[in-house]
Order: structure tokens, then sequence, then C-alpha cells
């Protein structure tokens, strides 16, 4: 299995969101890392850790 980078899931919008810092292309990021989640989940990659680890926070007070 692949070194996946940070990362948390949005269950009621079937999302997965990962932390890629830097200019790397979404695309081969995704390619590389949805395999290993299920098919009905979409991909999005955010590069501004603040704005990642404030969203993290704020999906996982409303579990």
């Amino acid at each position: 299995m692949h070194k996946i980078p940070p990362h948390f899931i949005v269950e009621k919008d079937n999302k997965v969101v990962f932390l890629i810092k830097g200019v790397f292309p979404e695309h081969l990021i995704l390619k590389n890392y949805m395999p290993y989640f299920p098919k009905a989940f979409k991909g999005i990659v955010m590069r501004c850790e603040e704005s990642f680890y404030k969203m993290r926070m704020r999906v996982n007070s409303k579990k």
C-alpha cells in the first residue's frame, strides 16, 4: 500500500479530502490514491495546511 498523504473523509458528501502541498498535478494524485476508497467517493486536494486542518476539525465536530 502506498503511503497515503494526510486526509480525512466527509461521509455525508462522499468526499475524501487530501492535503498536498506544492504544485504536483491534482489528477495524478487522485489517480494514485482514490482506488483505496469506495468508488462512490470523490477526491479533493487542498494545498493550504491551515484550511485543511480547520475543515477537518469542523467535519469531525459534526459527527
